[in-house]
């Protein structure tokens, strides 16, 4: 089963460290993000696709053509921006009916909540945090996705759940046509809801998901891992 890691951003965020580092090589815990989402990988994932852009020639350096073991092809992300727009990159190389996994290359997962992932034809790993920027994720009774909106200043102070990042999916995700956010960005999340009534989503409950995107995330992941 392939894994698709998302590589290729910017990390603004992170600046002035990421203009010398790409996100996924910046060191937690004495070890760099990208090692230990390889590490957290389940038995079955055997391969890689890593979608790269910003300073990628210092990822594909780092990572070369195999890296614990699994085989990896690096993909430079196309004209098409945004998180949808990176997976449009790598859609020749997904097979139909395939299943796979998609991860950011800024967060760290542990291997058991991954694997919880990998038990449903379509799912998204959530957790409750304090992410006010993040949308709040709306379950039915049986905790498959309903929607998602913007959080209520009640919610930014107590927390809700949010995305991790973390999806299982298929090859039938390329049959939608994308839907731009932010200006030029194609969106994920967005295509993922919009075929949520052909292809349910279900949600899988995580609690040790640690997102990278502010020098304080880093502090808290040195501590964590």
């Amino acid at each position: 089963m392939k894994v698709v890691i998302l590589a290729a951003g910017k990390g603004t965020r992170l600046q002035p460290l990421t203009f010398t580092t790409p996100k996924p090589l910046i060191q937690v815990g004495n070890k760099s993000i990208i090692e230990r989402i390889f590490e957290n990988l389940p038995e079955e994932i055997d391969e890689v696709v890593l979608i790269v852009e910003h300073l990628k020639e210092k990822l594909e350096a780092y990572l070369g053509e195999s890296f614990h073991g699994r085989k990896i092809t690096h993909v430079v992300q196309g004209e098409k921006k945004g998180t949808f727009g990176a997976l449009l990159s790598v859609q020749n190389l997904i097979k139909e009916g395939e299943r796979f996994l998609v991860l950011n290359g800024d967060e760290i997962h542990t291997k058991e909540e991954i694997e919880k992932c990998l038990r449903y034809p379509r799912s998204l790993g959530v957790q409750k945090m304090i992410m006010p920027n993040y949308y709040s994720i709306i379950l039915n009774e049986n905790n498959y996705v309903k929607s998602f909106r913007p959080q209520t200043d009640a919610e930014k102070k107590v927390g809700v759940l949010v995305a991790t990042g973390a999806y299982v999916l298929d090859a039938d995700i390329f049959k939608h046509p994308g839907v731009v956010v932010g200006g030029d960005e194609y969106g994920l999340p967005q295509v993922v809801f919009a075929q949520k009534e052909e292809y349910p989503l279900k949600a899988v409950f995580t609690e040790k998901w640690i997102p990278i995107n502010s020098f304080e995330d880093i502090e808290r992941a040195n501590k964590l891992c």
